[in-house]
């Protein structure tokens, strides 16, 4: 039998003819011999052998890895509808869909095929230990064994040190299952501190981690990888559940609200699923997220949640795949990876901020994960949940298969700050509310899109910019580290205020980020407990803990990027700023205007009750007038806009990157490959915006199509010719820089 296999780990986008004796499951791995050595590969379909191939020119499949497929056949359907859509590497969504991991928890036996032989079932390290490596070679040639794979066959068991302990179950049931001492000491302890790691209950109460483990195995306690955030409003919200109709479109949309209020209304669905031994796949676009949605959850439902992103060690990762796996029902909450976890009875598909840009990946391989949810899905049957403060723009414009659920945005009191009129990038107006709004005991978050402390060094004698050696791009300073820093290939140099250009003592930071920030609020606010958070300074952890104190009301100002404004809500919140708007809005991208009002909407969303100051040298712009009326309006006019100009969602755009050592080699090959494109609509080709990135040059080109599949067979006939060296192509990117 022909079958179509995809080979992993291999950059290629297309798969390959080999042969077999027997039956293949579509998504079990083989191995096979590609470009003279063994490889695993990705059985996808039976083929038939076309007339012009010779069957003794196909290579012959070398063994079934695993003797079955753990891919469900409909995600094999899905991961073949990816690697066309988003023109991946097949092989390598395959790779997403079974990560490498997993073979470390598998285990292979030996069994006996002939009557001759009457051995028991081993495991193959035993029957090495007990008949020695030639035997088993020698066995298996004559048929007389077999080996057989057991997926699964060990429990992972990640390290539990920094993980957090809640009790499982009210503290007085807890303590009517405890038999020792040493537990009730535990259920107290955690009682009084609402949560602990596993170090901490270790240091306060002396009982061992093993004891803990069994504690954890008797159901009394639950480990998480994060800590728990609180969830105040779910409680006063339940009443605004809202059943949603079966007969509606599959695909649902809500619109608006505080996360809380988004949440009450899929509720219900989430609970109808669980009840009916189905899981639900609840996907966030920043790990930050998963604590408080998972909170939610817990706070709301009895069942269980699991979490799945990529600061999870790997044994943690894999206890939850397998679980995934195994048909293990509960909520699996994680970032854009966990759309393809193998969940074996999916019931309900939920999306939190379905707009943000996060869920497209740009690297190999290339996906967007909201898409990708739409159409696992449609594949499934099962319902779509869209939410977000404001939704994608294609939410809008598909309204025949869209049930769009606005909720009402609480009225806010903004202030516009016409930065043109001020001379610090702090506005008068926003240290005279913020001193206000620290004297009613309330916090401010501050968001501003650039780190470090100032985002370029320049020369004020001669203008010199200090750039990145190996990128088009200036570099940051970093004070409290004394360095400049390149944040997009992470070259780092030690500061000097010698100018390279004049010799002149004269390099001087120009602009802010966070740290200049951070220095200038504890010089106005020195008795105000402040904090930053950013991806240099923060990790995963660190992040957690400082939302966590913060959403306690342990810290007064916190001043970060974007990733302070995903999911949560601030009770104690009474200022919100948003410091440098402008950033954003004139970066050169067509999705610039609207990402700008999709973070604005969002932030009047997050915190109902605060004060949201916003700085920005166009405060007559369309973009805030719109800000203040249904987002639809907004929505409506950028989408006449997008179809005059024949842009997303009313075409496809590609995108075509080149990066290549030389400029002049690289300018005449994206030069060939637009020239073979001259029949499509094709803009460009031009220097990319940030022309020099990681020591190699870069140029692109756009092209608008409504005909993606023959685009891209064009784009992969001319690429085959030239090379597939240096060519990168991304599919209604969210940004093109």
């Amino acid at each position: 039998m022909i079958y179509e296999i995809a080979i992993s780990k291999i950059p290629l986008r297309k798969s390959f003819l080999y042969q077999y004796s027997g039956e293949l499951e579509s998504g079990e791995r083989v191995l096979v011999s590609f470009n003279s050595r063994d490889c695993v590969g990705y059985v996808l379909c039976q083929s038939e052998l076309s007339d012009n191939i010779d069957l003794r020119e196909i290579k012959e499949i070398k063994e079934r890895i695993d003797g079955l497929s753990f891919v469900n056949p409909r995600d094999v359907e899905l991961i073949k509808w990816v690697a066309r859509r988003f023109y991946s590497p097949i092989g390598q969504l395959f790779d997403m869909m079974i990560p490498a991991f997993v073979d470390d928890y598998a285990k292979t036996m030996v069994e006996s095929t002939s009557e001759l032989i009457p051995l028991e079932s081993m495991s193959l390290s035993e029957f090495i230990s007990k008949y020695g490596e030639k035997t088993l070679k020698m066995y298996l040639k004559k048929g007389y064994i077999k080996l057989r794979r057991i997926f699964a066959a060990k429990q992972p068991r990640p390290r539990v040190g920094n993980l957090y302990l809640f009790l499982n179950k009210n503290l007085e049931e807890a303590i009517l299952t405890a038999k020792n001492p040493d537990e009730y000491d535990v259920l107290n302890y955690l009682f009084a501190n609402e949560g602990a790691t596993v170090n901490q209950v270790v240091e306060s109460t002396g009982v061992t981690v093993k004891k803990i483990r069994k504690m954890m195995d008797k159901g009394l306690l639950r480990a998480s990888d994060m800590p728990s955030i609180q969830s105040a409003l779910i409680e006063k919200n339940r009443e605004n559940q809202l059943i949603i109709d079966d007969n509606e479109p599959e695909k649902k949309v809500i619109s608006g609200g505080t996360v809380e209020e988004r949440f009450n209304l899929i509720l219900p669905l989430i609970k109808n699923a669980i009840e009916s031994g189905c899981s639900v796949l609840y996907l966030v676009p920043l790990s930050s997220q998963i604590p408080y949605i998972a909170g939610m959850v817990q706070k709301s439902l009895d069942v269980r949640t699991y979490v799945y992103h990529g600061n999870l060690s790997k044994s943690q990762k894999a206890l939850v795949w397998i679980s995934a796996y195994k048909g293990e029902t509960g909520v699996y909450i994680g970032t854009r990876n966990t759309v393809f976890l193998p969940i074996k009875k999916l019931g309900a598909i939920v999306v939190e901020n379905d707009e943000d840009e996060s869920y497209y990946q740009f690297e190999e391989p290339v996906f967007d994960c909201v898409e990708v949810a739409q159409k696992r899905a449609f594949l499934y049957d099962v319902p779509l949940i869209l939410s977000s403060a404001s939704g994608r723009l294609d939410d809008f414009s598909d309204l025949e298969n869209s049930c769009i659920l606005k909720l009402q945005t609480s009225s806010r009191n903004v202030i516009l700050v016409d930065m043109k009129k001020q001379n610090s990038f702090l506005s008068d107006q926003l240290v005279e509310n913020m001193r206000k709004v620290l004297n009613d005991g309330k916090n401010i978050l501050l968001l501003t899109r650039r780190k470090g402390y100032s985002p370029f060094v320049r020369c004020l004698v001669c203008g010199y910019t200090v750039l990145c050696p190996n990128c088009d791009v200036a570099m940051s300073f970093h004070k409290s580290e004394n360095l400049y820093k390149c944040h997009q290939c992470g070259y780092v140099e030690q500061v000097s205020d010698i100018c390279p250009k004049c010799g002149a003592h004269a390099l001087y930071p120009k602009g802010f980020g966070t740290e200049r920030i951070e220095r200038l609020i504890k010089y106005n606010f020195p008795s105000a407990r402040v904090a930053r958070i950013d991806r240099d300074t923060t990790n995963f952890r660190e992040l957690l803990n400082r939302l966590f104190e913060f959403q306690k009301g342990e810290l007064d100002i916190l001043v970060g990027t974007r990733i302070i404004l995903h999911g949560f809500t601030y009770p104690k919140l009474g200022l919100l700023g948003f410091v440098d708007i402008d950033s954003l809005l004139f970066q050169p991208d067509y999705n610039s205007k609207i990402r700008v009002y999709q973070q604005l909407r969002q932030g009047l969303q997050m915190a109902p009750n605060a004060l949201m100051v916003i700085q920005t040298a166009e405060p007559d712009s369309d973009l805030i007038k719109y800000l203040f009326s249904s987002e639809y309006c907004f929505y409506q006019e950028e989408l006449e806009r997008r179809k005059s100009g024949n842009y997303p969602p009313y075409s496809f755009l590609v995108q075509v990157v080149l990066e290549s050592d030389n400029p002049s080699i690289g300018w005449d090959l994206i030069s060939s490959c637009v020239d073979s494109l001259r029949d499509e609509e094709v803009l460009g080709p031009v220097e990319h915006a940030v022309f020099k990135l990681k020591g190699k040059y870069r140029f692109h080109f756009l092209i608008k199509t409504r005909e993606l599949d023959d685009t891209l067979s064009k784009l992969d006939g001319k690429l085959n010719e030239i090379g597939w060296k240096g060519w990168r192509v991304f599919i209604n990117p969210p940004h093109l820089w």
